[in-house]
Formats: C-alpha cells, sequence, structure tokens
C-alpha cells in the first residue's frame, strides 16, 4: 500500500521492511540496463525509493561518459578534424574515461559501452538537453549516492546534425514514395525500409517517371550524420536512376 504525504506518493518504512530482493547487474550487461531504464522511466522512482543506488551510479557515470564523449566528437566537428575513436582499457583512469587530443580529433574511451551507451541514448538525451535553456530550466542535476552530474546550456553543443556526403557511390533497389518534385525530395522504400533522398534538377524527369515503380535501381551517394557516432547512411542523394529489363523511356 502506497501512502500519500505532500502531495507525493511514497514507499512507508513498514512496507520497504518487507521487500527483499537483490538486483546484481551481470559485466557487460549494461548495455540492458540503459535500455530498460529508458523504457520503464515510471519505475526509476520506485528504484530510487527502495535504495537502487548501485543500478543509479551504473546508470549515472555511464550517461555522464556517454555525454562527455558526444561533447568531445562535437567539438573535434566543429574545429573540421576527422574523427577517431579508439578504445583502450589500459587508459588512466585517474584523468577520465574520454580523452581527446584537441589538435587531432582522436579520442580515446576506456570502455565499448560508452560509445554504445552515446548511441542509444542520442534521442532522449537530446529531448533532455534541449530543455535546458538555461531561462525556463537552468539546469539538470542526476546523481546517486556517489555519482552525480549536471546538464547545462554547454552541453547543447551535442544537438543539431553535421551531414556529409560521402563520396563512394552505392546501388539501391526500391520504390520512390512520398515525393515532393519541387523540391527534388523524396523517399526510397527499400528492403522495409524508409531512407530520406534528394536530386539535383538534371534527373528530375527520370525521378517524375520512376515514382512509385517498384524494383528501381538508383546510384546514390550515402549520407552520414557524424554526430550519431556511426557511419550508417540516414539518407541518400541520387544520381542517377534506373530500371533493370524494362521498355521504359528514362
Amino acid at each position: 500500500m502506497l501512502s500519500s504525504w505532500g502531495g507525493r506518493r511514497q514507499l512507508t518504512p513498514a512496507i520497504k521492511n518487507q521487500i527483499d530482493y537483490q538486483a546484481k547487474v551481470k559485466e557487460g550487461s549494461i548495455e540492458f540496463l540503459i535500455d530498460f531504464v529508458f523504457t520503464h522511466k515510471e519505475l526509476l522512482g520506485a528504484l530510487a525509493a527502495d535504495g537502487g543506488y548501485q543500478l543509479a551510479s551504473g546508470i549515472t557515470k555511464l550517461f555522464r561518459e556517454a555525454i562527455d564523449l558526444r561533447k568531445q566528437v562535437a567539438s573535434a566537428i566543429e574545429k573540421g578534424l576527422p574523427i577517431n575513436i579508439n578504445i583502450n582499457a589500459n587508459i588512466n583512469l585517474g584523468v577520465g574515461n574520454v580523452i581527446a587530443n584537441s589538435d587531432t580529433g582522436n579520442i580515446i574511451i576506456n570502455d565499448p559501452k560508452i560509445l554504445w551507451a552515446a548511441q542509444v541514448t542520442k534521442y532522449p538525451a537530446d529531448r533532455l538537453i534541449s530543455g535546458v535553456d538555461g531561462k525556463s530550466i537552468e539546469y539538470v542535476e542526476l546523481g546517486s549516492s556517489n555519482e552525480e552530474m549536471r546538464i547545462t546550456e554547454e552541453e547543447r553543443s551535442v544537438l543539431g546534425q553535421n551531414r556529409e556526403e560521402l563520396s563512394a557511390t552505392i546501388r539501391v533497389q526500391g520504390r520512390l514514395d512520398m515525393v515532393a518534385f519541387s523540391s527534388h525530395r523524396g523517399t526510397i522504400i527499400s528492403d522495409n525500409e524508409k531512407f530520406p533522398v534528394t536530386w539535383d534538377e538534371n534527373i528530375r524527369n527520370k525521378m517524375q517517371k520512376l515514382a512509385d515503380v517498384e524494383g528501381v535501381l538508383f546510384t546514390v551517394r550515402p549520407i552520414i550524420d557524424q554526430k550519431r557516432l556511426h557511419s550508417e547512411a540516414i539518407a541518400y542523394h541520387v544520381l542517377d536512376c534506373s530500371v533493370p529489363q524494362s521498355d521504359l523511356d528514362v
């Protein structure tokens, strides 16, 4: 039974004494933990009320390191430096778990889970950080019994995109959908995945003829977002298109 005090629901000492369980996070299982936390946010209060300090410490520490990594990447991108992330478990923990060289763009982390956490927490973290504007919300503090972090306007450097169109070309087979020809924008649906696409005026007529046609072969350049910390394409720039074994005049 939950009691109410000051308009807030809380566990009474009697109920807390009746709860007898142990939570142990095995080595390498922090991936599951972070996914669980961001999927079931409503349970965070119960974990804290029941003394889940070790759990909270692990989450706070990894989340802080993930944000730190993203800040270092954003700083290197702003300077026009190439990003090179290395994992070295032997780095000096006394100077931090994310070490960046501001002159070269080289970044060293001591655990691959830091890179993983920076990727999987991007969207919920961006929603949180975008709300900290220094005025209506000055800062947000997250912490446990022995770990803490503060999110301020400074962390807003990780927001936004740094798109780069790669020079390499690839071929994608699919269907052109959701087209706005006046602005040269649309979507390619390939293997049940959707990719935003753009194209230049010189192939506009071809694209118009192939809209909503199955099995179109698109020659594209991938577009990546460096701040997402992976090289997977987020969009394509279409260079050419055709329908194999077709008599369409394209």
